[in-house]
């Protein structure tokens, strides 16, 4: 049981390295003057990926939940996003980045949804906390954008993204072979019915999750803008995801027990406000010492909304449309809404300003955690 525990470990250390290896400096990227691309141009690249996620993720789902085969099909995402992702390294021509963006989401949106499938699966049946495992993800993210800060100044440059990226995916499809996959020994399948997925509760969360979790995943991309546009180097860029990603662990490892005392949607309205009061603060171009702090504060965010979000979605379908569902609700929050902000925020660079967008953030934020907050008083009446 201490083996697969660390084996579910490793994958997330290896999925979420390679995520922050990339994420966090696509933007920066593409960006350089040799792609000679205008912001709106490099806005519509980086939101190929959840505009993809946002009908892809749910095939991905229902192919998990009618095979049974989860482990199957995320080493065939791993290997087939790093095979892409050294392509990027000879492109130049923006038609030709563009498709070969698509190409690679196809396999790239893949990979969140279904280790987070196998992993609700394992917990469920070892009892173990699902962020015990999951703040291993935020570990591996950090480690990426810091050493990628570090990286992008030196003559390897930003290209360096992409191969360390592929190489880690490979790593990790490896050590996934080793994981035991209980559907492989499942002789039927539940029936599968789209009812059983859209449901009022579910539908609900997942209206104020697109408002609060569109602007954190589109930070992850502009927020390294922002820092350059204050004066801040590629180095500072990777540091401070770094200290908000260390900063999720704690949070994830206690999450469960605040959802025990405060109840799930006050914890998520309360961390969606919180994001939002970060947002505007960044948006009042304070001290680079307060962009610390607030770099902390996201921390927090992130630590407390993603292991209670997801372990929420479980609570509100049934156990055969579990995988479809997470499926759902990743398309929808960093497919859908990331691509909208992704775009607005390309849009609102070129007529304002990076400030802009995180005033805009600020708003839609406030939107989402009062949407949460009305979901608890309809659950609270119902």
């Amino acid at each position: 049981m201490n083996q697969q525990k660390r084996l579910y470990q490793s994958i997330y250390v290896a999925i979420f390295f390679a995520q922050g290896a990339l994420i966090p400096y696509m933007t920066l990227f593409f960006s350089q003057a040799r792609f000679d691309l205008s912001p709106s141009e490099v806005g519509t690249i980086v939101a190929i990926l959840p505009i993809l996620s946002i009908g892809v993720q749910p095939v991905w789902g229902m192919l998990a939940d009618r095979t049974g085969r989860v482990r199957a099909w995320l080493v065939l995402a791993m290997v087939g996003a790093a095979a892409l992702s050294i392509t990027f390294l000879f492109a130049t021509a923006y038609l030709w980045i563009v498709l070969l963006m698509v190409a690679w989401s196809v396999f790239q949106c893949a990979h969140i949804p279904l280790v987070d499938m196998m992993t609700l699966d394992y917990t469920a049946r070892a009892k173990i906390d699902y962020g015990a495992i999951r703040l291993y993800g935020s570990a591996g993210f950090a480690i990426a954008v810091f050493m990628m800060g570090r990286i992008a100044d030196t003559p390897w440059g930003l290209s360096s993204t992409f191969l360390l990226s592929a190489i880690v995916l490979v790593l990790g499809s490896i050590v996934l072979r080793r994981i035991d996959e209980p559907g492989l020994t499942q002789t039927t399948v539940a029936p599968f019915a789209w009812s059983a997925v859209w449901n009022v509760p579910f539908v609900a969360f997942l209206i104020g999750g697109m408002l609060v979790f569109g602007p954190i995943y589109a930070n992850n991309y502009y927020f390294g803008i922002y820092v350059t546009s204050i004066g801040g180097s590629t180095t500072l860029v990777g540091t401070l995801f770094l200290v908000a990603v260390l900063c999720e662990i704690p949070f994830m490892k206690v999450a469960h027990q605040i959802v025990l005392k405060l109840g799930t949607v006050n914890v998520l309205a309360g961390a969606a406000f919180i994001s939002a009061v970060r947002n505007g603060w960044l948006a009042l171009e304070p001290p680079l010492l307060v962009v610390w702090i607030l770099a902390i504060v996201q921390g927090l965010v992130v630590g407390l909304l993603i292991p209670v979000a997801l372990q929420f979605v479980r609570s509100l379908v049934s156990l055969n449309v579990t995988s479809t569902a997470i499926g759902v609700y990743m398309a929808l929050t960093s497919g859908l809404a990331t691509a909208a902000f992704n775009q607005l925020s390309g849009i609102i660079i070129e007529v304002d300003s990076i400030i802009g967008v995180f005033w805009m953030y600020t708003a839609v934020s406030l939107l989402g955690a009062v949407l949460f907050l009305g979901m608890n008083r309809f659950r609270e009446k119902g």
